[in-house]
């Protein structure tokens, strides 16, 4: 199934984690989130495309700072549509701390299966 832009708001991401980054520099500039999806045991992707401007900040926890990164867990999913792009954010405020940030044309979400529980979008973006 795919979710495209706001009918991503139908998938809850809240706690699954983030195992791997793809950027595809060709034609597009695409990056990909393969997603150990919380609510069933498969991964599904977040694809993003033509991005540009990415921002973020991600600081692991003091008491966990001996622990290797293994991904990363999503405490928050927001996009705003402003001047014919999003602005999409991630964050993350568990054992690693922080965001990524970036605009770009379109996003889909793609998963095997219907999720079980709506998520929305958090809404959590300031100005970029």
């Amino acid at each position: 199934m795919i979710y495209k832009n706001e009918e991503t708001d139908a998938v809850n991401l809240f706690e699954s984690e983030i195992v791997k980054i793809l950027f595809d520099k060709g034609e597009g500039n695409h990056i990909t989130f393969i997603i150990d999806w919380s609510e069933c045991d498969e991964e599904i992707r977040l694809v993003c495309n033509y991005c540009t401007g990415y921002r973020s900040e991600i600081n692991t926890l003091e008491c966990y700072s001996n622990f290797l990164c293994t991904g990363f867990l999503i405490t928050g999913f927001s996009y705003k549509k402003t001047s014919g792009v999003y602005i999409v954010q991630i964050n993350f405020d568990l054992l690693v701390r922080g965001f990524i940030k970036f605009k770009c044309d379109d996003f889909f979400i793609e998963t095997e299966s219907e999720p079980f529980q709506p998520g929305g979008n958090d809404n959590l973006i300031e100005d970029f």
